[in-house]
Protein backbone atom coordinates (compact mmCIF):
# COMPACT_ATOMS: atom_id res chain seq x y z
CA UNK A 1 0.00 0.00 0.00
CA UNK A 2 1.13 3.34 -0.83
CA UNK A 3 1.18 6.08 1.97
CA UNK A 4 1.05 9.52 0.68
CA UNK A 5 2.55 12.53 2.56
CA UNK A 6 -1.41 13.64 2.70
CA UNK A 7 -2.18 10.61 4.37
CA UNK A 8 0.69 10.27 6.68
CA UNK A 9 -0.32 13.64 8.24
CA UNK A 10 -4.08 12.96 8.39
CA UNK A 11 -3.30 9.80 9.94
CA UNK A 12 -0.77 11.01 12.75
CA UNK A 13 -1.40 13.48 15.70
CA UNK A 14 1.52 14.89 14.72
CA UNK A 15 0.08 15.55 11.44
CA UNK A 16 -3.07 16.84 13.33
CA UNK A 17 -0.99 19.66 14.54
CA UNK A 18 1.32 20.49 12.31
CA UNK A 19 -1.35 20.31 9.01
CA UNK A 20 -3.12 23.78 9.53
CA UNK A 21 0.10 25.68 10.15
CA UNK A 22 1.69 23.93 7.22
CA UNK A 23 -1.26 24.75 4.79
CA UNK A 24 -1.07 28.55 5.83
CA UNK A 25 3.01 28.36 5.62
CA UNK A 26 2.97 27.21 1.93
CA UNK A 27 -0.25 29.73 1.38
CA UNK A 28 1.88 32.55 2.49
CA UNK A 29 5.16 31.00 0.29
CA UNK A 30 2.83 31.05 -3.08
CA UNK A 31 1.79 35.12 -1.97
CA UNK A 32 5.26 35.90 -1.70
CA UNK A 33 6.19 34.34 -4.73
CA UNK A 34 3.55 35.92 -6.46
CA UNK A 35 4.48 39.45 -4.82
CA UNK A 36 7.99 38.74 -5.65
CA UNK A 37 7.38 38.02 -9.27
CA UNK A 38 6.08 41.79 -9.41
CA UNK A 39 9.81 42.98 -9.36
CA UNK A 40 12.30 43.00 -12.09
CA UNK A 41 12.17 43.92 -15.73
CA UNK A 42 12.05 47.02 -18.18
CA UNK A 43 8.90 48.58 -19.43
CA UNK A 44 9.04 49.95 -23.13
CA UNK A 45 7.07 53.36 -23.56
CA UNK A 46 6.63 55.40 -27.17
CA UNK A 47 5.50 58.62 -28.10
CA UNK A 48 5.99 60.37 -31.25
CA UNK A 49 6.95 63.69 -30.43
CA UNK A 50 8.77 66.20 -27.62
CA UNK A 51 11.74 64.96 -25.81
CA UNK A 52 14.35 67.53 -26.39
CA UNK A 53 15.30 68.23 -22.49
CA UNK A 54 14.48 66.69 -18.93
CA UNK A 55 15.11 69.88 -17.03
CA UNK A 56 11.71 70.49 -14.96
CA UNK A 57 12.29 74.39 -14.98
CA UNK A 58 12.52 74.19 -19.03
CA UNK A 59 10.74 71.53 -20.37
CA UNK A 60 7.33 71.63 -22.32
CA UNK A 61 5.82 68.68 -23.94
CA UNK A 62 3.97 65.93 -22.30
CA UNK A 63 7.11 63.27 -23.41
CA UNK A 64 9.24 65.73 -21.12
CA UNK A 65 6.75 65.92 -18.07
CA UNK A 66 6.12 62.66 -18.45
CA UNK A 67 10.44 61.20 -18.00
CA UNK A 68 10.52 64.11 -15.37
CA UNK A 69 7.64 62.70 -13.59
CA UNK A 70 9.72 59.22 -12.85
CA UNK A 71 12.99 61.31 -11.95
CA UNK A 72 11.50 63.64 -9.66
CA UNK A 73 8.87 64.50 -6.94
CA UNK A 74 6.61 66.79 -6.41
CA UNK A 75 5.65 68.66 -2.78
CA UNK A 76 1.77 67.58 -4.13
CA UNK A 77 0.64 64.75 -6.94
CA UNK A 78 -2.63 64.65 -8.72
CA UNK A 79 -4.26 60.91 -8.20
CA UNK A 80 -6.40 59.03 -10.98
CA UNK A 81 -9.06 60.71 -9.70
CA UNK A 82 -7.63 64.31 -9.38
CA UNK A 83 -7.56 64.63 -6.13
CA UNK A 84 -4.26 66.33 -4.24
CA UNK A 85 -2.66 64.15 -2.47
CA UNK A 86 0.97 64.10 -0.45
CA UNK A 87 4.44 63.45 -2.29
CA UNK A 88 7.08 64.71 -0.52
CA UNK A 89 4.79 66.96 1.54
CA UNK A 90 2.66 64.99 4.16
CA UNK A 91 0.64 67.98 4.88
CA UNK A 92 -0.34 71.44 4.18
CA UNK A 93 -1.97 74.36 5.80
CA UNK A 94 -3.59 77.73 4.95
CA UNK A 95 -4.18 81.01 6.51
CA UNK A 96 -4.67 84.38 5.97
CA UNK A 97 -7.58 83.63 3.99
CA UNK A 98 -5.59 81.34 1.73
CA UNK A 99 -2.63 83.81 1.25
CA UNK A 100 -0.25 81.87 3.07
CA UNK A 101 0.70 77.92 2.55
CA UNK A 102 2.76 76.07 4.87
CA UNK A 103 3.89 72.54 3.19
CA UNK A 104 5.42 69.64 6.21
CA UNK A 105 7.95 67.56 4.38
CA UNK A 106 8.43 63.63 4.98
CA UNK A 107 11.46 62.85 6.59
CA UNK A 108 14.19 60.82 5.28
CA UNK A 109 13.32 61.43 2.16
CA UNK A 110 16.68 60.79 -0.42
CA UNK A 111 17.72 62.54 -3.16
CA UNK A 112 19.79 60.23 -5.90
CA UNK A 113 22.69 61.97 -5.37
CA UNK A 114 22.64 60.77 -1.51
CA UNK A 115 21.47 63.47 0.31
CA UNK A 116 18.14 64.18 2.43
CA UNK A 117 15.55 66.27 0.64
CA UNK A 118 14.95 69.63 3.12
CA UNK A 119 12.93 72.92 2.83
CA UNK A 120 15.82 74.49 1.38
CA UNK A 121 15.63 72.37 -1.53
CA UNK A 122 12.04 73.35 -2.07
CA UNK A 123 12.62 77.07 -1.90
CA UNK A 124 15.61 77.07 -3.84
CA UNK A 125 13.77 75.39 -6.80
CA UNK A 126 10.92 77.40 -6.46
CA UNK A 127 13.01 80.61 -6.56
CA UNK A 128 14.96 79.73 -9.87
CA UNK A 129 11.63 79.12 -11.47
CA UNK A 130 10.05 82.05 -10.21
CA UNK A 131 13.84 84.22 -11.48
CA UNK A 132 12.72 86.00 -14.58
CA UNK A 133 16.46 84.73 -16.13
CA UNK A 134 15.55 80.86 -15.92
CA UNK A 135 12.76 82.06 -18.75
CA UNK A 136 10.80 79.15 -17.12
CA UNK A 137 8.11 78.32 -19.41
CA UNK A 138 5.18 77.81 -17.34
CA UNK A 139 6.34 79.60 -13.73
CA UNK A 140 3.33 81.90 -14.46
CA UNK A 141 0.95 78.52 -13.80
CA UNK A 142 2.47 77.54 -10.53
CA UNK A 143 0.68 80.87 -8.81
CA UNK A 144 0.92 84.18 -7.48
CA UNK A 145 4.23 83.46 -5.13
CA UNK A 146 5.48 86.47 -3.37
CA UNK A 147 7.96 85.00 -1.31
CA UNK A 148 8.75 80.93 -0.61
CA UNK A 149 11.18 80.36 2.58
CA UNK A 150 11.98 77.45 5.13
CA UNK A 151 10.59 77.99 8.47
CA UNK A 152 12.78 75.11 10.02
CA UNK A 153 14.21 72.19 7.78
CA UNK A 154 11.27 70.16 6.88
CA UNK A 155 8.92 72.65 6.97
CA UNK A 156 8.33 75.13 3.22
CA UNK A 157 6.00 78.47 3.87
CA UNK A 158 4.23 80.08 0.76
CA UNK A 159 3.68 83.86 0.89
CA UNK A 160 1.03 84.94 -1.90
CA UNK A 161 0.55 88.00 -3.77
CA UNK A 162 -3.22 87.03 -3.06
CA UNK A 163 -5.18 84.21 -1.89
CA UNK A 164 -5.31 80.81 -4.31
CA UNK A 165 -7.82 78.22 -3.20
CA UNK A 166 -5.90 75.66 -5.85
CA UNK A 167 -2.44 76.58 -4.46
CA UNK A 168 -1.89 72.99 -3.36
CA UNK A 169 -2.94 71.69 -6.57
CA UNK A 170 -0.59 74.00 -8.38
CA UNK A 171 2.41 72.37 -6.94
CA UNK A 172 1.27 68.72 -8.90
CA UNK A 173 2.55 70.45 -11.93
CA UNK A 174 5.71 69.18 -13.91
CA UNK A 175 6.99 72.64 -13.44
CA UNK A 176 6.88 72.23 -9.48
CA UNK A 177 9.47 69.14 -9.84
CA UNK A 178 11.95 69.32 -6.60
CA UNK A 179 15.50 69.52 -7.77
CA UNK A 180 18.23 69.23 -5.42
CA UNK A 181 20.20 72.73 -4.41
CA UNK A 182 23.13 71.31 -6.10
CA UNK A 183 21.75 71.02 -9.67
CA UNK A 184 20.54 74.34 -9.65
CA UNK A 185 23.69 76.17 -10.34
CA UNK A 186 23.96 74.95 -14.26
CA UNK A 187 20.22 75.20 -15.43
CA UNK A 188 21.66 74.28 -19.21
CA UNK A 189 23.44 71.05 -17.65
CA UNK A 190 20.22 70.19 -16.09
CA UNK A 191 18.99 69.90 -19.38
CA UNK A 192 20.37 66.18 -19.29
CA UNK A 193 21.38 65.78 -15.90
CA UNK A 194 18.96 64.85 -13.11
CA UNK A 195 19.02 65.65 -9.45
CA UNK A 196 15.78 64.08 -8.41
CA UNK A 197 14.45 61.77 -5.42
CA UNK A 198 12.13 60.17 -7.91
CA UNK A 199 11.38 56.30 -7.99
CA UNK A 200 13.80 56.31 -11.05
CA UNK A 201 17.35 57.99 -11.68
CA UNK A 202 18.70 58.70 -14.99
CA UNK A 203 20.77 56.07 -16.92
CA UNK A 204 20.75 57.13 -20.18
CA UNK A 205 19.08 60.29 -22.52
CA UNK A 206 19.53 61.06 -26.03
CA UNK A 207 17.67 64.38 -26.76
CA UNK A 208 15.17 63.28 -29.33
CA UNK A 209 15.22 59.97 -29.67
CA UNK A 210 14.68 58.42 -26.21
CA UNK A 211 15.20 58.53 -22.34
CA UNK A 212 15.80 55.45 -20.06
CA UNK A 213 15.43 55.46 -16.21
CA UNK A 214 16.61 52.62 -13.61
CA UNK A 215 14.95 52.10 -9.98
CA UNK A 216 16.02 53.92 -7.65
CA UNK A 217 16.32 51.58 -4.56
CA UNK A 218 16.65 54.45 -1.62
CA UNK A 219 12.85 55.51 -2.74
CA UNK A 220 10.99 56.40 0.02
CA UNK A 221 8.20 54.20 -0.57
CA UNK A 222 9.49 51.00 0.04
CA UNK A 223 9.66 47.72 -2.09
CA UNK A 224 8.76 50.12 -5.40
CA UNK A 225 9.18 50.49 -8.07
CA UNK A 226 8.32 47.28 -9.34
CA UNK A 227 9.96 48.09 -12.36
CA UNK A 228 13.73 47.36 -12.85
CA UNK A 229 14.00 50.32 -15.74
CA UNK A 230 11.75 52.51 -18.03
CA UNK A 231 12.55 53.24 -21.49
CA UNK A 232 10.75 56.23 -23.12
CA UNK A 233 11.24 55.64 -27.20
CA UNK A 234 10.34 58.38 -29.96
CA UNK A 235 8.72 57.12 -32.91
CA UNK A 236 8.13 60.38 -34.84
CA UNK A 237 5.66 58.76 -37.73
CA UNK A 238 2.21 56.90 -35.99
CA UNK A 239 2.52 54.11 -37.81
CA UNK A 240 5.53 53.35 -37.02
CA UNK A 241 5.36 53.45 -33.97
CA UNK A 242 1.82 50.71 -33.79
CA UNK A 243 4.40 48.82 -35.99
CA UNK A 244 7.10 48.44 -33.14
CA UNK A 245 4.23 48.02 -30.66
CA UNK A 246 2.20 44.83 -32.65
CA UNK A 247 5.94 43.76 -33.09
CA UNK A 248 6.55 43.63 -29.26
CA UNK A 249 9.06 45.82 -29.51
CA UNK A 250 7.63 48.44 -27.54
CA UNK A 251 5.12 47.80 -24.38
CA UNK A 252 2.74 50.62 -24.33
CA UNK A 253 1.65 53.54 -26.65
CA UNK A 254 1.55 56.72 -24.60
CA UNK A 255 -0.52 58.33 -26.70
CA UNK A 256 -2.40 56.95 -29.47
CA UNK A 257 -3.79 58.83 -32.88
CA UNK A 258 -7.62 57.58 -33.14
CA UNK A 259 -6.75 56.26 -36.61
CA UNK A 260 -5.02 53.89 -34.53
CA UNK A 261 -6.98 52.81 -31.60
CA UNK A 262 -8.63 50.67 -33.30
CA UNK A 263 -6.08 48.86 -34.39
CA UNK A 264 -4.70 48.64 -31.16
CA UNK A 265 -8.41 47.64 -29.84
CA UNK A 266 -8.36 44.91 -32.38
CA UNK A 267 -5.02 43.31 -31.72
CA UNK A 268 -5.16 40.05 -29.71
CA UNK A 269 -3.41 40.30 -26.44
CA UNK A 270 -3.45 44.36 -26.41
CA UNK A 271 -5.31 46.43 -24.51
CA UNK A 272 -7.27 49.96 -25.60
CA UNK A 273 -7.50 52.53 -22.85
CA UNK A 274 -9.59 56.14 -22.99
CA UNK A 275 -10.15 58.10 -20.24
CA UNK A 276 -12.03 61.57 -20.78
CA UNK A 277 -10.23 64.69 -20.49
CA UNK A 278 -9.64 68.25 -21.26
CA UNK A 279 -6.97 67.81 -23.72
CA UNK A 280 -7.52 70.20 -27.27
CA UNK A 281 -6.30 72.14 -29.79
CA UNK A 282 -7.08 75.84 -29.93
CA UNK A 283 -7.06 78.38 -32.98
CA UNK A 284 -5.52 81.58 -32.02
CA UNK A 285 -7.46 84.56 -33.21
CA UNK A 286 -5.17 87.45 -32.06
CA UNK A 287 -7.57 90.11 -30.77
CA UNK A 288 -4.71 93.36 -31.22
CA UNK A 289 -5.12 93.33 -34.62
CA UNK A 290 -6.45 93.09 -37.80
CA UNK A 291 -8.79 90.96 -38.99
CA UNK A 292 -9.70 89.34 -35.11
CA UNK A 293 -9.97 92.83 -33.47
CA UNK A 294 -13.31 93.17 -34.30
CA UNK A 295 -15.01 90.49 -32.42
CA UNK A 296 -17.86 89.74 -35.03
CA UNK A 297 -15.03 88.50 -37.37
CA UNK A 298 -13.87 86.23 -34.27
CA UNK A 299 -17.86 85.03 -34.27
CA UNK A 300 -18.28 84.48 -37.94
CA UNK A 301 -14.73 81.91 -37.98
CA UNK A 302 -16.30 79.99 -35.18
CA UNK A 303 -19.55 79.67 -37.11
CA UNK A 304 -18.52 77.89 -39.71
CA UNK A 305 -17.43 75.28 -37.52
CA UNK A 306 -19.14 71.58 -37.50
CA UNK A 307 -17.76 70.79 -34.44
CA UNK A 308 -19.59 67.09 -34.15
CA UNK A 309 -17.83 66.53 -38.27
CA UNK A 310 -14.56 67.99 -36.95
CA UNK A 311 -14.67 65.58 -33.59
CA UNK A 312 -15.52 62.90 -35.65
CA UNK A 313 -12.02 63.62 -38.38
CA UNK A 314 -9.94 63.71 -36.49
CA UNK A 315 -10.38 61.98 -32.82
CA UNK A 316 -13.13 59.55 -34.16
CA UNK A 317 -15.60 60.46 -31.94
CA UNK A 318 -13.51 60.15 -28.70
CA UNK A 319 -14.35 63.10 -26.94
CA UNK A 320 -16.35 65.86 -25.77
CA UNK A 321 -17.28 68.75 -28.10
CA UNK A 322 -16.47 72.44 -26.77
CA UNK A 323 -17.62 76.19 -26.49
CA UNK A 324 -14.30 77.86 -27.22
CA UNK A 325 -13.08 77.83 -24.05
CA UNK A 326 -10.48 75.29 -22.40
CA UNK A 327 -12.66 74.06 -19.14
CA UNK A 328 -13.73 70.72 -20.09
CA UNK A 329 -16.26 68.40 -18.05
CA UNK A 330 -13.55 66.89 -16.40
CA UNK A 331 -13.27 70.02 -14.22
CA UNK A 332 -14.91 70.58 -11.26
CA UNK A 333 -16.17 74.22 -11.95
CA UNK A 334 -17.40 73.49 -15.92
CA UNK A 335 -20.55 75.11 -16.72
CA UNK A 336 -22.61 73.66 -19.40
CA UNK A 337 -23.32 76.13 -21.97
CA UNK A 338 -25.61 76.09 -24.77
CA UNK A 339 -23.62 74.56 -27.88
CA UNK A 340 -22.88 76.95 -31.09
CA UNK A 341 -23.75 75.22 -33.96
CA UNK A 342 -22.64 75.74 -37.23
CA UNK A 343 -24.67 78.61 -39.50
CA UNK A 344 -22.73 79.79 -42.98
CA UNK A 345 -25.65 82.18 -42.95
CA UNK A 346 -24.41 84.03 -39.90
CA UNK A 347 -21.00 83.34 -40.37
CA UNK A 348 -21.14 85.63 -43.98
CA UNK A 349 -23.66 88.51 -42.22
CA UNK A 350 -21.38 88.67 -39.62
CA UNK A 351 -18.67 89.42 -41.52
CA UNK A 352 -20.68 91.92 -44.19
CA UNK A 353 -21.11 94.12 -40.60
CA UNK A 354 -18.14 94.13 -40.21
CA UNK A 355 -16.79 95.70 -43.31
CA UNK A 356 -15.33 92.40 -45.01
CA UNK A 357 -18.05 91.35 -47.80
CA UNK A 358 -15.62 90.38 -50.20
CA UNK A 359 -14.16 87.65 -47.23
CA UNK A 360 -10.81 87.88 -45.25
CA UNK A 361 -7.69 86.29 -46.12
CA UNK A 362 -5.23 85.17 -43.43
CA UNK A 363 -2.44 82.60 -42.81
CA UNK A 364 -2.71 79.61 -39.97
CA UNK A 365 1.11 78.52 -39.20
CA UNK A 366 1.08 75.36 -37.26
CA UNK A 367 3.81 72.36 -36.01
CA UNK A 368 3.68 68.93 -38.17
CA UNK A 369 2.80 67.12 -34.21
CA UNK A 370 1.00 66.26 -32.85
CA UNK A 371 -1.12 65.68 -36.11
CA UNK A 372 -4.23 66.95 -34.87
CA UNK A 373 -2.25 70.73 -35.40
CA UNK A 374 -2.34 70.08 -39.22
CA UNK A 375 -5.37 68.70 -38.95
CA UNK A 376 -7.55 71.19 -37.40
CA UNK A 377 -6.40 73.60 -39.67
CA UNK A 378 -6.85 71.79 -42.68
CA UNK A 379 -10.51 70.83 -41.57
CA UNK A 380 -10.96 74.42 -40.87
CA UNK A 381 -10.00 75.53 -43.97
CA UNK A 382 -12.57 73.90 -46.04
CA UNK A 383 -15.41 74.38 -43.26
CA UNK A 384 -15.00 78.32 -43.68
CA UNK A 385 -14.09 78.71 -47.01
CA UNK A 386 -18.16 78.81 -48.34
CA UNK A 387 -18.28 81.91 -45.75
CA UNK A 388 -15.63 83.79 -47.15
CA UNK A 389 -12.83 82.71 -45.35
CA UNK A 390 -9.50 81.82 -47.43
CA UNK A 391 -7.08 80.16 -45.25
CA UNK A 392 -3.54 79.22 -45.97
CA UNK A 393 -2.15 76.49 -43.79
CA UNK A 394 1.53 76.86 -43.03
CA UNK A 395 2.93 73.29 -41.92
CA UNK A 396 6.09 73.73 -39.79
CA UNK A 397 8.56 71.53 -37.84
CA UNK A 398 8.11 71.08 -33.79
CA UNK A 399 11.32 73.17 -33.42
CA UNK A 400 10.41 75.81 -35.85
CA UNK A 401 6.92 76.43 -35.24
CA UNK A 402 7.86 76.87 -31.04
CA UNK A 403 10.79 79.26 -32.34
CA UNK A 404 8.63 81.41 -35.08
CA UNK A 405 5.36 80.97 -34.03
CA UNK A 406 3.80 79.94 -30.61
CA UNK A 407 2.93 83.02 -28.48
CA UNK A 408 4.07 85.64 -30.97
CA UNK A 409 0.78 86.72 -31.69
CA UNK A 410 0.04 85.62 -34.67
CA UNK A 411 -2.57 82.71 -35.85
CA UNK A 412 -1.56 79.31 -35.37
CA UNK A 413 -2.90 76.24 -33.89
CA UNK A 414 -1.71 75.19 -30.05
CA UNK A 415 -2.51 71.85 -28.19
CA UNK A 416 -2.68 72.13 -24.67
CA UNK A 417 -2.90 69.13 -22.14
CA UNK A 418 -5.47 68.81 -19.01
CA UNK A 419 -4.52 70.81 -16.12
CA UNK A 420 -5.14 69.93 -12.55
CA UNK A 421 -7.59 72.71 -12.39
CA UNK A 422 -9.79 74.83 -14.43
CA UNK A 423 -7.90 77.91 -12.56
CA UNK A 424 -4.91 76.50 -14.04
CA UNK A 425 -5.55 76.27 -17.90
CA UNK A 426 -7.61 79.58 -17.94
CA UNK A 427 -5.24 81.68 -16.00
CA UNK A 428 -2.68 80.07 -18.43
CA UNK A 429 -4.42 80.74 -21.42
CA UNK A 430 -6.11 84.66 -20.48
CA UNK A 431 -4.30 86.61 -18.13
CA UNK A 432 -1.52 88.69 -19.00
CA UNK A 433 0.47 88.65 -15.61
CA UNK A 434 0.36 84.87 -14.59
CA UNK A 435 -0.23 83.65 -17.98
CA UNK A 436 0.53 84.06 -21.67
CA UNK A 437 -2.56 86.05 -22.69
CA UNK A 438 -2.19 84.00 -25.94
CA UNK A 439 -4.56 85.58 -27.85
CA UNK A 440 -3.73 88.91 -26.95
CA UNK A 441 -7.54 89.43 -25.61
CA UNK A 442 -6.86 90.28 -21.89
CA UNK A 443 -6.43 94.41 -22.95
CA UNK A 444 -9.19 94.74 -23.65
CA UNK A 445 -11.37 92.44 -21.57
CA UNK A 446 -10.01 93.63 -17.97
CA UNK A 447 -13.18 93.20 -16.66
CA UNK A 448 -12.96 89.32 -17.18
CA UNK A 449 -9.57 89.39 -16.79
CA UNK A 450 -10.50 90.81 -12.80
CA UNK A 451 -13.11 87.89 -12.79
CA UNK A 452 -10.21 84.99 -13.33
CA UNK A 453 -8.74 86.97 -10.34
CA UNK A 454 -11.46 87.21 -8.22
CA UNK A 455 -12.13 83.54 -8.70
CA UNK A 456 -9.19 81.88 -7.49
CA UNK A 457 -8.63 84.29 -4.57
CA UNK A 458 -12.07 83.26 -2.71
CA UNK A 459 -12.35 80.31 -0.51
CA UNK A 460 -16.12 80.41 -1.46
CA UNK A 461 -17.05 77.64 -3.80
CA UNK A 462 -20.27 78.88 -4.68
CA UNK A 463 -18.72 81.77 -5.33
CA UNK A 464 -16.14 80.47 -7.02
CA UNK A 465 -18.40 78.51 -9.26
CA UNK A 466 -20.49 81.69 -10.03
CA UNK A 467 -17.51 83.42 -11.65
CA UNK A 468 -15.77 80.76 -13.27
CA UNK A 469 -19.32 80.21 -15.08
CA UNK A 470 -19.79 84.06 -16.16
CA UNK A 471 -16.16 83.78 -17.42
CA UNK A 472 -16.67 80.40 -19.47
CA UNK A 473 -19.79 82.59 -21.07
CA UNK A 474 -17.87 85.28 -22.13
CA UNK A 475 -15.05 83.73 -23.86
CA UNK A 476 -17.57 81.29 -25.52
CA UNK A 477 -19.10 84.35 -27.25
CA UNK A 478 -16.13 86.67 -27.16
CA UNK A 479 -13.02 84.89 -26.62
CA UNK A 480 -10.44 84.86 -28.95
CA UNK A 481 -9.85 81.36 -29.59
CA UNK A 482 -12.03 78.27 -31.49
CA UNK A 483 -11.60 74.98 -29.15
CA UNK A 484 -14.10 72.80 -30.84
CA UNK A 485 -13.72 69.41 -28.95
CA UNK A 486 -11.91 68.06 -26.11
CA UNK A 487 -10.20 64.95 -26.54
CA UNK A 488 -10.39 61.64 -24.68
CA UNK A 489 -6.99 60.58 -23.90
CA UNK A 490 -6.28 57.12 -25.62
CA UNK A 491 -3.58 54.83 -25.29
CA UNK A 492 -2.44 51.35 -25.74
CA UNK A 493 -0.69 48.71 -23.69
CA UNK A 494 -0.21 44.93 -23.40
CA UNK A 495 -1.69 42.42 -21.49
CA UNK A 496 1.35 41.23 -19.20
CA UNK A 497 1.78 45.20 -18.06
CA UNK A 498 -0.38 45.36 -15.44
CA UNK A 499 -1.81 47.68 -12.87
CA UNK A 500 -1.79 50.56 -15.10
CA UNK A 501 -4.39 53.57 -14.37
CA UNK A 502 -4.70 55.85 -17.49
CA UNK A 503 -4.98 59.49 -15.60
CA UNK A 504 -6.53 62.38 -18.25
CA UNK A 505 -3.51 64.61 -17.44
CA UNK A 506 -1.61 61.61 -19.61
CA UNK A 507 1.86 62.82 -18.85
CA UNK A 508 1.12 61.89 -15.27
CA UNK A 509 1.91 58.45 -15.70
CA UNK A 510 2.53 56.62 -12.30
CA UNK A 511 4.45 53.69 -13.01
CA UNK A 512 5.44 53.16 -9.31
CA UNK A 513 3.01 50.09 -8.94
CA UNK A 514 3.21 49.22 -11.90
CA UNK A 515 4.37 45.62 -13.16
CA UNK A 516 5.25 43.08 -15.44
CA UNK A 517 4.20 39.31 -15.57
CA UNK A 518 6.66 36.16 -16.27
CA UNK A 519 5.88 36.01 -20.12
CA UNK A 520 6.67 39.68 -21.33
CA UNK A 521 9.34 40.11 -23.28
CA UNK A 522 11.92 42.22 -21.44
CA UNK A 523 10.64 40.61 -17.77
CA UNK A 524 14.42 39.91 -17.46
CA UNK A 525 15.95 43.11 -18.24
Amino acid sequence: MTCTRRDFLRRTTIGAGLAAPLAQTLAFSRVARAQGDKHGGTLRISATFGLSTISPVAHISGAEWMATRWLYNNLTRLSVKREVVPDLAESWAASDGGRVWIFKLRRGVQFHIGREVVADDAVATMQTILDPKTASPYRGEIGPIERVDAIDKYAVRFTLRAPFADFPAMMTLPVARIVAREGLGDLKALAAKEFGSGPFRLREFVPGDRVTVERFPGYYRSGLPYLDAVTLKIFPEPTTELTAFKGKETDMIWDVSPDLFSQVAGTAGAEAMAVPGGTFANVILPSDKPPFNDSRVREALKYTVDRAKLLAAIHGSHGELANDHPVSSAYAFYSQLPLRTPDLGKATSLLREAGHGGGVSFKISVAGSPPIREQTAVILKEMARPAGFNIEVEVLPYDRYLAQVWNKGVPYVGFYATRPTADTILMKLYHPKEGLDEGRWAPSHAEAVRMLEQARETLDVAQRRRLYAQFQKVTRDDGPFIIPFFRNELSGKWAYVRDFRLNASNFEMDLEEVWLTADAPRKKA
